[in-house]
Parts: structure tokens; C-alpha cells; sequence
């Protein structure tokens, strides 16, 4: 393992820089002050009267062969003026050029060189010029690279793309909506690259040749693909082992998670996060960049008492400490959620817990106990494994995870007959774990499911499912990708998973089965098998009405109100459903879920007129009932007295007088604080009041009127209610 671990090293070690071939930029317009021979100083933007005359001050443009120079317009076709015959007239020229280099450096990953631009001429394409795919040629010692610089002028078309190892970067310069902006390009001569035909206008731009100036090891554009293979064979040598770990290899900088991704990697991390990445997909293996967090937490090195939270102090002993992964980058595979791994696991040139975290905390002092440090080192790593090891992994992932594996698996025909299985096992077992982390996002898509079974052909292991995982499925996937399966399935099958779903029928999927049953009854290959089941709702309804003292939600409700009204109910049928749904009248649940759904009903029918009658004779009881306030002031004592029977006792005789409203209670504060406790925590029309007052103070408890208040309440709604049923069109 440590002999595959260096030899992933070394290979990383040998890529430098960016990883671009390309770079390409827009800065803020500098007056070149450009003065062509034999025209004088040039005008921006560039005008067709002023492209005219650097085309008759030029000449056709040709292009290399070997040794040889072409003139071809099947090839190229473009005009061109020497460098001889160019000159700028503004020294801050210059300047703008030296920071493109400084730019074109940092992408092409050669900060460590020392590079100029020398002016090789100017280009001119009208409409219809352009320049098919080429290399540019060494046209002086030292030359590497080409750098091309858009100069203001109007034009479409003519875009420079530009391609090594199958890559494709393009640089289109009128994109830059800024007409007076200064655009430029700088690519490896190793690459290919062409200019697109122009479509109108003039394209003017230099050309200058990227020099290597001082001596060094010369520049050159690496072949990434060399590396790559390389590094397949490597991690093939690793992950095909029997005991095989992910391999995750740390790229040496840190990053936050909340500005984590593939463009923000630095230096040299996006070369060998790419090279990885490549070498994992050629190997046929799973790769995602993502964070490998190291958190300490501990005390800080000092003595004494300090007002400061002092988050900068080092950290003297660490008392806990953690390595995970926690946050993954997005691309075309899912995240993991769970990974266990030590720092021995770890590909790694550096120790992780050595140097600056990039965040750091300090709890600072509380009572009598010193701070806390916490500390956070977040690296960015690329992690690779095996679609083997990753049959492994899955079964211990959160539930939104796994259900994120399904989705991807059923988009893809890259899976493993092993992870064909365990996702059948988690389907089967699983999918109890929904808990995510900190930076996971936790979508729950349960559609997966139905997809997973229907691109499987998979009806024996649905029916053969258990009755408690058919609620959980049932419940949990959206009532469209339940259609998709009741069409998937045979009118027989459909008929054997609908008798297996209400064999313990519970009230969530009641509430399910009457969203799909309209669904269905709407899809006429479906229709025949909902009808069947709904003429069995009153028989389910009962036998979930009979088992929970909760009732269906008003979604449930309206659904069951269209189908009474679509789908031919029987008197039987309704006279079954009504009996059920109003025995046990519930007040609040009237007044919140019945009334409303009846008050919002557009197309009656004789269940929800039924109902509605039902309604108004009860509302119509309760409002005969108007409450009466008490003759009194005698109060009952609580129902349930708890531990405070004795506090109780003190008030017995005080409630139950039907003249006293006040009680004064002077006694020591955990006494009145005991009686206090006790009054609020039952249900009785009394209130406190502390009157501070004398040693020691009085709680003064007053009775109320707060139950005939509710009551009144009460009764007021139910009036009002009543009103607004009577007034209905039903």
C-alpha cells in the first residue's frame, strides 16, 4: 500500500500549474497608440475606412508548412502587416502587456518563468476570412506560445477555438459587450487551434510569440494524457485488491466549503485533480473531488485569565478530534455520505494537521472554566473507488444518499451486478436512515424507486415486498410516478399490489390511495382497476376510522369529494362512507378540515350535501347552547393534581368559596414559587401576581372568568360557522 501510495505521489509531483493550455481574458481598454507605416496612428474602435487602408498597407496572409510558406485561400485567408512596420506611441502599451503576461503565466502555470511577448504582426480578417485547423510554428528561439490581441472593432464570427488532447477552449471576443475593452488569448503552440469564418465586419488583432527568456528547463506543454494512463494503472494495481480502501488523495491546499469547487481549485490542485479524475474514468471507477476535514478541538497554550477570546492562541492538548469527508463538489456522480477512513488511508505528500487551519474558534471564557479551541482544516482531496467497493459503501449511506444512487443508476448502464443487488437489499431493508450531513443537500427522491423497478422489469420483487415497505413506497413516491408503475403492471398484478397495500391499511396511506384512485380514474387504461378499488373505500375508510383516532386531511378530502361526484357512487356506497366519517363528531376537526373542504366544493354532489347537513344539525346543537357565565365564584379544583397535591390543599377551601375572588399567599419564595408552578401548570381560571410588598412577599392568586371566555368563544364560532353553511349553495 505505501509502495502505491508514492507512486501516485510521483506522479502528482510532476504536474505544475493551472492545468490550462489556454488563456483567455477581457481588461480595460488601453490607447495603444498604434502607428502603422505608411498610415499614421490608428483611431479606436477600428472603422471599415480605417480596415480598408491596413489591408492595402498589407498583404495576404500565408502559413507554414515545414520548412515551406503557402499561400493558400482554401487554407487561410486573412491579411497581415509585419512587426517591422508597427510601433506604439504609448508607453503604458507596454505596461498593459507586461500584466497579460503576469495573467497568461499564472493560468499556463509558469510562474516560475520568465516570459515576453514579441510582436510578430497584425492580422486583419473581413468577412468570409478565416484560418483552418494548425499548430503554429518555433518562429524564434525560445518560442512556446502565441498570444493573440483583439483590438476594438465590429465584427460576428471569426471566434478562435482552440484544442489539445480533446479539449476545446474558444475565445470569442464578441462576446464582450464592451466595444472599448481590450480582448486576448494565449495558448501552448502545441495546440491546435483555427479561426471560425468571419460573418461581417472587420477582425484586427496582434500577434505576438511567447518567449522563454532565461535559461531553465524548457517550456512545454505537458501531454496530460501520458500522466493519466500512468496513474489508471496505478490506482487499477490498488483498488482491484481483495481488502481494497477508497483511495483519497489530498491535493495540498485548503479550501471553505462554502466556496468549494472544481473552478476554485489553485495552482497546481487543478492539474492533478483533473489528472485523477481522467485516470479514474479510464480505469472505469468512481472519482469526485470533495474535502477531507480534519477537526481538532482542545485547549490553548497559556495560562492565566484572559477577557479576549483568543482564537489565535496554539492549541496545547487535544482533547477530540475528527476526520471526515463532509462536503463533495457537483458533477455526474452522486455524493457519499458516509465514509469512514484514518489518516493512515490517506495519499498524502504532507500531515494534515500541521500549518494554519483555514478556520479557527474560540469559545472564550465561561464561569470558571477556560476556553475552548476549535479548529478546522479542510483540504481539497479527490477520492476513487471501485464500483465493488462501492456495493460495500452503500448499504451504511443516509437515505437521502442511497436514494441518489438509485437516481443515478437508473440514468446510467455503468453498475455493477453487485450494486445491482444491494440496491434490491436497501430497497428491501433499508432506507431507514434519514439522517444527512451539515453540507449534504437531502432531496428524499422515492420517484427513483418506481424507476428503479420499472427499468428492471422488476414485478415479482415488488409484489414480494413486504407490507410495511409497500406503505413506505406508496407513501413516499409522488402519486405521477405511481401511475407510471400501475401501467407498467398488468391489470392482475395491479390488482395483487392493491391487496397487499390495504391488507393493514393505515391512515397516511389511505390518504394516498385517494389521490391516486383520481389519478387513475382520469388515465383510461387505468380506469377499470380504480373503479374496482374505490367501490371498496367505505370498507376502508371504516377499518381506518375503527383503528386511529386521527382523521384524513383535507387533501384527502377533496379528493374524496371528486370522487363521489366522477366516479358513479352507489346511495350504498355514500350512506357507507357518510356513517363512517361523522361518527365521533370532532369540533376542531369540523371547524378545520370538514367545514372548509365543504365551503370549497364546486361540484356537489349527495355525499357532500349529506355532509353538509350533518354539519349544520351539530353546529346547530351547540349553538342552542349559548354558555352562561358562572352564578359564582366558586371554582373546581383540577382534574389532575400531579406532585402538587399539597399545594393544592392550600386553595381547596379558597376555590371552592363562592364569594372570595382574592387569595393572598404571603409566604417565602420557594413556597409561592412552588404554588405558582402549580396553578400554571393545570387548566383553572385563576392568575398570579407577585406584590412586592413587606418581607416576605405576596402572591395574590385571582380567579377569573377564562373558561366561560373560551366557551363564549367558542359558541361564537360555531354561529358564525353555522351561518356560513347555511349560506353555501349546496
Amino acid at each position: 500500500m505505501q509502495q502505491i501510495k508514492q507512486e501516485v505521489l510521483d506522479i502528482l509531483l510532476q504536474l505544475k500549474g493551472s492545468g490550462k493550455f489556454a488563456s483567455i481574458h477581457s481588461d480595460d481598454f488601453v490607447f495603444p497608440g498604434l502607428v502603422v507605416e505608411g498610415i499614421g496612428e490608428t483611431a479606436f474602435p477600428i472603422n471599415p475606412l480605417q480596415a480598408n487602408a491596413l489591408i492595402q498597407a498589407g498583404h495576404k496572409a500565408p502559413f507554414g508548412k515545414g520548412k515551406a510558406t503557402i499561400y493558400d485561400d482554401n487554407v487561410r485567408s486573412a491579411w497581415e502587416i509585419d512587426a517591422s512596420k508597427l510601433s506604439f506611441n504609448n508607453p503604458q502599451w507596454t505596461k498593459f502587456i507586461d500584466k497579460a503576461i503576469g495573467k497568461i503565466k499564472t493560468d499556463l502555470g509558469l510562474e516560475d518563468y520568465t516570459v515576453a511577448a514579441h510582436l510578430y504582426k497584425l492580422l486583419v480578417y473581413q468577412k468570409g476570412d478565416f484560418f483552418l485547423p494548425h499548430k503554429d510554428t518555433e518562429k524564434e528561439k525560445g518560442m512556446f506560445g502565441t498570444m493573440i490581441v483583439g483590438l476594438p472593432s465590429q465584427y460576428t464570427g471569426g471566434e478562435l477555438v482552440i484544442q489539445f488532447e480533446g479539449v476545446t477552449e474558444v475565445a470569442d471576443f464578441t462576446q464582450n459587450p464592451n466595444p472599448y475593452s481590450i480582448n486576448y488569448a494565449a495558448f501552448y503552440a502545441d495546440c491546435d487551434h483555427e479561426v471560425k469564418p468571419l460573418t461581417s465586419g472587420y477582425r484586427v488583432c496582434l500577434v505576438y510569440n511567447l518567449v522563454q527568456e532565461k535559461a531553465a528547463k524548457k517550456i512545454s506543454l505537458q501531454s496530460l494524457q501520458s500522466h493519466v494512463a500512468t496513474l489508471s494503472k496505478i490506482l487499477t494495481k490498488h483498488q482491484s485488491k481483495q481488502d481494497a480502501q477508497p483511495s483519497i488523495v489530498l491535493l495540498g491546499h485548503q479550501y471553505t466549503p462554502e466556496n468549494f469547487s472544481y473552478e476554485s481549485l489553485k495552482l497546481n490542485d487543478r492539474v492533478r485533480a483533473e489528472a485523477l479524475l481522467q485516470a479514474a474514468k479510464e480505469a472505469g471507477y468512481y472519482a469526485k473531488l470533495c474535502l477531507v476535514t480534519s477537526y481538532l478541538s482542545g485547549t490553548p497554550a497559556y495560562d492565566g485569565y484572559d477577557d479576549d477570546d483568543d482564537e489565535n492562541a496554539e492549541m496545547e492538548e487535544v482533547y477530540d478530534e475528527s476526520l471526515t469527508i463532509e462536503h463533495w463538489a457537483d458533477d455526474e456522480h452522486p455524493a457519499l455520505s458516509n465514509v469512514s477512513f484514518a489518516e493512515a488511508d490517506l495519499i498524502t505528500s504532507f500531515p494534515i494537521d500541521e500549518g494554519e487551519p483555514i478556520v479557527k474558534e474560540s469559545t472564550g471564557y465561561m464561569g470558571n472554566y477556560g476556553p475552548d479551541l476549535m479548529h478546522w482544516y479542510h483540504f481539497g482531496a479527490v477520492m476513487i473507488w471501485s464500483h465493488q467497493l462501492n456495493a460495500k459503501l452503500l448499504p451504511s449511506q443516509y437515505t437521502g444518499t442511497q436514494l441518489n444512487w438509485i437516481e443515478h443508476f437508473n440514468r446510467t448502464s455503468s453498475i455493477s451486478e453487485e450494486e445491482k443487488v444491494v440496491v434490491d437489499h436497501i430497497l428491501t431493508a433499508a432506507l431507514t436512515n434519514p439522517k444527512t450531513s451539515y453540507y449534504q443537500k437531502d432531496p428524499t427522491n422515492y420517484n427513483a424507486v418506481a424507476d428503479w423497478l420499472i427499468n428492471g422489469n422488476k414485478t415479482t420483487f415488488l409484489l414480494n415486498l413486504l407490507p410495511e415497505r409497500l406503505h413506505l413506497f406508496f407513501e413516499k413516491i409522488d402519486t405521477e410516478s405511481w401511475i407510471k408503475l400501475f401501467k407498467f403492471l398488468s391489470r392482475e398484478n395491479g390488482t395483487i399490489l392493491f391487496e397487499k397495500l390495504t391488507k393493514a391499511l393505515t391512515l397516511s396511506v389511505l390518504e394516498k390511495l385517494l389521490d391516486v384512485l383520481q389519478v387513475m380514474m382520469e388515465d383510461k387504461t387505468l380506469k377499470p382497476l380504480a373503479t374496482v378499488q374505490i367501490q371498496k373505500l367505505p370498507k376502508y375508510f371504516k377499518l381506518v376510522y375503527d383503528e386511529y383516532d386521527h382523521r384524513v386531511n383535507a387533501p384527502a378530502f377533496t379528493n374524496l369529494f371528486w370522487t363521489a361526484k366522477h366516479a358513479s357512487s352507489t346511495a350504498e356506497w355514500t350512506n357507507e362512507i357518510l356513517e363512517t366519517l361523522i361518527q365521533k363528531p370532532n369540533r376542531t376537526y369540523i371547524h378545520g378540515t370538514i367545514a372548509p373542504q365543504l365551503l370549497s366544493v364546486k361540484e356537489p354532489s349527495e355525499l357532500t350535501h349529506k355532509l353538509l347537513l350533518f354539519c349544520q344539525e351539530y353546529l346547530q346543537q351547540r349553538a342552542n347552547n349559548e354558555p352562561q357565565p358562572p352564578a359564582s365564584w366558586s371554582r373546581p379544583m383540577p382534574d389532575n393534581f400531579g406532585s402538587h397535591k399539597y399545594q393544592w390543599q392550600i386553595l381547596k377551601d379558597f376555590l371552592e368559596s363562592p364569594t372570595e375572588q382574592n387569595f393572598d399567599f404571603r409566604k417565602n419564595q420557594t413556597e409561592r414559587k412552588e404554588l405558582e408552578y402549580a396553578i400554571k401548570s393545570s387548566v383553572v381560571d385563576l392568575k398570579t401576581e407577585t406584590i412586592k410588598k413587606g418581607s416576605p412577599h405576596t402572591l395574590r392568586i385571582t380567579k377569573t372568568q377564562a373558561a366561560y371566555h373560551r366557551q363564549m368563544n367558542d359558541w361564537n364560532e360555531d354561529v358564525a360557522l353555522l351561518e356560513k353553511l347555511k349560506d353555501s349553495k349546496q
